[in-house]
């Protein structure tokens, strides 16, 4: 069984280096449509989540940690 998460890591990876190396928000939309976004927090941290296509609804979220794991998924 796929993960909302899992069906967007190409997605995430590639929309969370660009808020890393632009220092501000960036987005990118998923093949389905969904929109990934994600933004600098502080101490290096990047905030990042998914709106569903249909509804704009955030249907995932968590932080990136500098070791590159994510915390407050939901």
């Amino acid at each position: 069984m796929t993960t909302t998460k899992e069906r967007y890591l190409a997605e995430l990876a590639e929309v969370i280096a660009k808020a890393k190396s632009w220092r501000e928000l960036a987005t990118v939309t998923a093949e389905d449509g969904a929109e990934v976004y994600a933004y600098p927090k502080p101490e290096g941290r990047i905030a990042w989540g998914v709106n569903a296509a249909e509804t704009g609804v955030n249907i995932l979220r968590g932080i990136r940690r500098l070791d590159g794991s994510d915390i407050a998924e939901g």
